[in-house]
């Protein structure tokens, strides 16, 4: 088996990685639920594509056929992962998604030994959801051994693709949630709120519920993990109200209606703002007496970073670099995979 298979191809963030997968000289095979709209992105690009829904495990099973990986990108994973794993686990092909939701990633995390048992490999986010910050926290266990705890401080996704907005849309009125002592452990939404100074200025941020309180937990063995992200535009008002009102924001109208507002109102940065953003990152390690060491990278904007980083990952899976069971980015290809990707520079702060 030589093929991959970008499920979700059609979305924002899978339209963008085939056409790059395309232009690095891979030939995937394009898939997805709409079988006019992935029809329609093959013909374009010239690929061969496949046409299923994740319901029916024998759909699933025939369009996997043949198949050596799969880079899943079509959210919410909340729904999708599940069954896309299932079927890579029947098919015996390796499973990549770009999730950044760690409860996802716990998930899939807790399937290792039948990973194993298969041969198999899995490994979340392999884009902005979680490469550099994975990459980051491994970085950091490389420089104090010692650490017990993590924080890592984001400042990126000034502007969000529907499938990132339809994310956090499902994260409304949830708590936060970090590592504590080796355990995922709630706290309240918006408690935990800093002023960060990055090289420019100092940032106003949030504690959140980010995928590497699962991954970097693994990548590091580090106990205590918490997430910052910088406060976008109208975000304090959001904190705010999601301490109040849990069920009204989780309930199935109050979820449909801001879905479909998110469907026709959020397209995702172009391609002049993907070209000139940047993400930049923060990790601060502590040991037991309290030292601290602090590092500082800086990378491509969000989406773009995911392109790069999702085809670097695909290619190497493909080239047999991959170790059955659940991996992470950092914990398998090391701290300094991130440095290989365009426009990336680190820097120890510390």
């Amino acid at each position: 088996m030589s093929d991959i298979l970008i499920y979700g191809a059609y979305g924002y963030s899978g339209r963008l990685i085939a056409e790059a997968a395309v232009a690095r000289g891979m030939r995937p095979v394009l898939a997805g639920r709409d079988a006019t709209r992935t029809a329609a992105l093959a013909h374009e690009l010239g690929l061969p594509f496949r046409s299923f829904a994740l319901e029916q495990p024998s759909q699933v099973d025939q369009g996997l056929q043949g198949i050596a990986v799969v880079l899943h990108c079509a959210g919410p994973f909340s729904a999708t992962a599940a069954p896309m794993l299932d079927g890579c686990l029947r098919a015996r092909a390796h499973y990549l998604d770009i999730c950044g939701e760690y409860q996802v990633i716990e998930a899939v995390a807790a399937r290792d030994a039948a990973l194993r048992e298969a041969g198999i490999m899995a490994m979340c986010g392999v884009g902005m959801d979680v490469v550099p910050t994975d990459c980051l926290a491994a970085h950091m266990r490389r420089r104090m051994p010692g650490a017990v705890r993590l924080d890592i401080y984001i400042r990126a996704l000034e502007q969000l693709s529907p499938g990132t907005a339809t994310t956090m849309i499902e994260g409304m009125g949830l708590p936060n949630v970090v590592r504590a002592g080796g355990q995922l452990v709630e706290r309240t939404a918006g408690a935990d709120r800093r002023k960060v100074p990055f090289p420019d200025r100092t940032v106003s941020m949030v504690s959140v519920p980010w995928g590497d309180i699962a991954t970097a937990w693994r990548t590091t063995g580090i106990a205590d993990i918490a997430v910052h992200m910088s406060l976008l535009p109208g975000a304090p008002i959001m904190v705010a109200l999601s301490r109040y009102g849990r069920s009204l924001q989780q309930s199935a109208p109050v979820q449909r209606a801001l879905k479909a507002l998110v469907r026709r109102f959020v397209t995702g940065p172009g391609a002049g703002q993907r070209e000139a953003g940047r993400c930049e990152f923060i990790a601060e390690a502590r040991d037991a007496q309290g030292k601290l060491c602090r590092s500082y990278l800086a990378t491509r904007e969000g989406y773009a970073l995911t392109v790069d980083s999702a085809c670097a990952i695909a290619a190497r899976v493909l080239a047999g670099q991959a170790r059955p069971g659940f991996q992470t980015p950092g914990g398998l290809f090391g701290a300094d995979f991130v440095l290989e990707l365009p426009g990336s520079e680190r820097r120890d702060l510390v």
